[in-house]
């Protein structure tokens, strides 16, 4: 079970290295508001890996069979993308040591990062393949009953992991950055690519 945690830890980190919406939004919010408010941010966002990769273990047709599930969240995914962009957009510049004290609360940033993560279509297929890959391997242990809740726990833990150590990352280097922060181009670069995104996510189903 140890084995099979911490192999499936260590792909859920690797799987989260892409600079995705979530990361994007722990580094923003890091910079921008707080420490705190990264990592209220990062635990939202890690949190459906733990359904979705659950779901994936319970059923590697559940997508074959429930097509609908996939479009219901891609259209999802649009909403909460434009949001997410026009909150940026608006959200104002904190600067110096008052990013550490302005409180907007632990709850707007961890529904922030819940609602980008929860809206990912590629998350049910890609820890579909990822159970599929490791079944039959007697070393793993995926044939114990408590092995999805072990692989469900492992996929959450490794995705915090990587979007703590963004936090972690953009607060060290906070000071290079803080001479850019005067300026509302970070905002505006972070918003922008929210509401590219959800309206690449529309263009996509308008085609399909």
């Amino acid at each position: 079970m140890l084995l099979l945690f911490l192999l499936v830890s260590l792909i859920s980190f690797v799987g989260s290295l892409h600079p995705g919406p979530v990361n994007l939004a722990v580094a923003q919010v890091t910079l921008t508001q707080s420490r705190r408010a990264g990592l209220w941010l990062a635990l939202g966002g890690s949190l459906p890996e733990l359904v979705y990769s659950a779901l994936a273990v319970r059923g590697v047709s559940l997508l074959n069979n429930r097509a609908d599930w996939l479009v219901i969240l891609q259209g999802l995914s649009v909403p909460v993308l434009l949001v997410a962009g026009v909150v940026t957009l608006r959200q104002r510049r904190v600067a110096g040591n008052a990013a550490e004290t302005h409180i907007i609360g632990p709850s707007f940033p961890f529904w922030r990062g819940l609602g980008l993560a929860a809206t990912n279509p590629q998350l049910i297929p890609f820890w579909s393949a990822v159970w599929l890959s490791l079944q039959g391997s007697m070393l793993l242990a995926t044939n114990r009953p408590q092995s999805l809740w072990v692989f469900a726990a492992a996929t959450t833990a490794g995705a915090f992991m990587l979007l703590a150590g963004v936090v972690w990352l953009a607060n060290q280097q906070r000071h290079r950055l803080a001479p850019y922060l005067s300026s509302p181009w970070l905002n505006r670069l972070t918003g922008s690519f929210f509401i590219c995104l959800a309206l690449w996510q529309l263009a996509l189903q308008f085609w399909s």
